[in-house]
């Protein structure tokens, strides 16, 4: 099955459902070698960078014909492939922090405590001190700020072929050769995803480190869609009094990408279209008019593809094999390009 080879089922519909999506039908072709040339064609598009796309995908697990029986019989065909970018750099998101939060925290209880001390008996200049000391924590505690933080995309295309077979027995040079024949309907999709980029967090304050630790927790809440799949999310005052002792960044890294394994690299794939579209919120509209305009690269990317494997279905389709059934090139049965009834 498809899953053993990391591609999820995935239908029509939700193809349809995609950034952007063209569609094809291809008469009169070996779906075996149409399958090789999909694959070749995807791993042979190209941006700035090089060759873009990893391809998933084989034959033996995620294209499955139905029947291969000799004999003028029919049956069914369907294909999945999946192909994959690398993960880039397309920008910054934004959040508001409290970036002296858990030094206005301390500040209080040590103001808070000295007060006491003060009020106890150690007279009015601990009093002092300490009022002044948790007034300037409460303050420091109050102040928010924006700070940037990068974001990565990775572009995806899936491809969906579905249609029907039949066997058909060819005659070329005197010899009669058995060759398998699909009509089918194609869909290529594509989407761009986007994530936090975990690379750069040592460059990030560890206190907006762990506003973003907590952001992408509650994004992912957000988006799951059981409260098993749920993570923990503390905030308030304790909160930022504990971020003295939550400083780690590795740590920080580990649950960012914990949470993102969820819904970017094996979600669901509604759960990585929600994400998407929470994460591209928190781009800048300068940034946001960059992305649609990549997804328009995007579609031509998929127009290209499927205009590519149209040519390559008219010069390698059945239409040119030279006779079919010992006639003068056309299937008593079933004429060249045209589907089986």
């Amino acid at each position: 099955m498809s899953q053993q080879e990391g591609i999820p089922e995935f239908g029509r519909q939700e193809l349809r459902k995609a950034t952007k999506f063209v569609e094809g039908d291809y008469r009169g072709i070996n779906p075996r070698s149409f399958y090789r040339k999909l694959k070749r064609g995807v791993e042979e598009i190209q941006d700035a960078r090089g060759f873009k796309y990893q391809t998933d995908g084989t034959q033996e697990h995620d294209l499955d014909i139905s029947s291969e029986e000799v004999g003028q019989k029919t049956g069914v065909v369907k294909g999945r492939m999946r192909a994959t970018s690398d993960w880039i750099e397309v920008g910054n998101g934004a959040l508001r922090y409290r970036p002296y939060g858990p030094h206005g925290a301390l500040g209080i209880v040590i103001g808070l405590a000295m007060l006491l001390i003060g009020v106890s008996g150690a007279g009015t200049e601990v009093t002092a001190i300490g009022v002044l000391i948790g007034l300037a924590g409460a303050y420091g505690y109050t102040q928010k700020e924006r700070q940037p933080f990068p974001i990565i995309r990775q572009d995806m295309i899936r491809v969906l072929m579905t249609g029907e077979v039949s066997e058909r027995t060819t005659r070329e040079d005197g010899q009669e050769r058995t060759d398998i024949f699909a009509n089918m309907s194609v869909v290529f999709a594509g989407d761009a995803f986007v994530a936090v980029d975990t690379g750069g967090l040592e460059g990030l304050n560890w206190n907006f480190r762990r506003t973003l630790v907590n952001q992408v927790k509650t994004w992912h809440n957000d988006v799951v869609q059981t409260d098993r799949e749920k993570l923990p999310i503390e905030s308030g005052f304790m909160w930022q009094l504990k971020g003295w002792f939550d400083r780690d960044v590795q740590t920080h890294r580990g649950i960012i990408e914990g949470a993102q394994q969820t819904l970017v690299r094996n979600a669901p794939f509604e759960y990585r279209m929600r994400y998407t579209e929470l994460l591209e919120q928190q781009l800048t509209p300068e940034m946001q008019d960059t992305l649609e305009e990549h997804k328009d690269d995007l579609m031509t990317e998929l127009e290209e593809l499927a205009e590519d494997i149209e040519i390559y279905v008219e010069r390698e389709g059945l239409q040119h094999t030279s006779k079919i059934d010992g006639s003068t090139g056309e299937d008593p049965q079933i004429g060249p390009g045209e589907p089986s009834e």
